[in-house]
């Protein structure tokens, strides 16, 4: 008889590179903007299926990416 661990485990497999939560509290406005956004992709890309996490993960990159551009300009 063969070990129970011989076959795929089950679960969610491993990542190669881990991700922080970060808890953050936000105005309500900030939440309505940041909804309509994640309808906006909803919307753009029909088939995938985003969260308001990935969203936001999304709005976070472009700002970073915006700030550095910005720096290089001036």
């Amino acid at each position: 008889m063969g070990k129970v661990l011989d076959g795929p485990r089950r679960g969610r497999p491993k990542k190669d590179s881990t991700m922080e939560a970060l808890p953050l509290r936000i105005s309500d406005e900030l939440s309505k903007q940041i909804d309509e956004y994640h309808q906006q992709l909803q919307n753009q890309l029909p088939g995938l299926n985003i969260s308001k996490a990935d969203a936001v993960r999304q709005l976070i990159t472009d700002g970073l990416v915006a700030q550095k551009t910005h720096k290089t300009d001036h």
